[in-house]
């Protein structure tokens, strides 16, 4: 996996084989506002408003939601790197990636890549288009700003899978 870098093992989640970095949690967005409903929930139950618990339930049930079906995550299969993002899943196969690098596109850092000469892009690659209008030479990639860990912990692994098939070899296959 990430030897030798363990800020890359403390992001990776490596469960049954499947080896993912998922997306981070942006809890200081959402705790404030959750917090607030939650003591307007609790003040609607002191003031005998039934609908309170309804109140006080919707932020635990939105914190659920999100969290475990619209977090994004990297996956590293067999096949390609797998892109997981509630509805869609994307894979973009090993054997077409050129390279790898990390690199500034507006106000986010992606781990982009470049296709092989002749490879059309893959569809729905929301980070191919934030790199054509930064002007940047790659096809595509991934928020690795959102993604749990450093980008640079992220890239080293992810090239250490590119690099050496034997590595690959050993992933599960993608499921999709």
């Amino acid at each position: 996996m990430a030897e030798g870098i363990p800020e890359a093992q403390a992001a990776l989640e490596v469960e049954r084989g499947r080896v993912r970095f998922r997306a981070r949690r942006p809890a200081v967005l959402v705790l404030p506002f959750a917090i607030f409903t939650e003591i307007a929930g609790l003040l609607f139950l002191l003031d005998g408003l039934s609908y309170g618990w309804a109140v006080m339930a919707a932020p635990v049930g939105a914190l659920l939601v999100t969290g475990l079906l619209f977090r994004p995550v990297l996956e590293l299969t067999r096949e390609g790197l797998l892109q997981r993002q509630y509805p869609f899943s994307s894979l973009t196969r090993w054997e077409v990636i050129d390279h790898l690098d990390i690199t500034r596109a507006g106000n986010r850092v992606v781990l982009a890549y470049r296709l092989r000469e002749g490879v059309p892009p893959p569809r729905r690659q929301p980070a191919a288009a934030l790199l054509r209008a930064a002007g940047r030479p790659f096809d595509g990639g991934w928020f690795a700003d959102s993604l749990a860990g450093r980008p640079e912990d992220i890239l080293a692994t992810v090239r250490g899978y590119h690099a050496d098939p034997s590595r690959r070899a050993a992933l599960p296959e993608a499921r999709r």
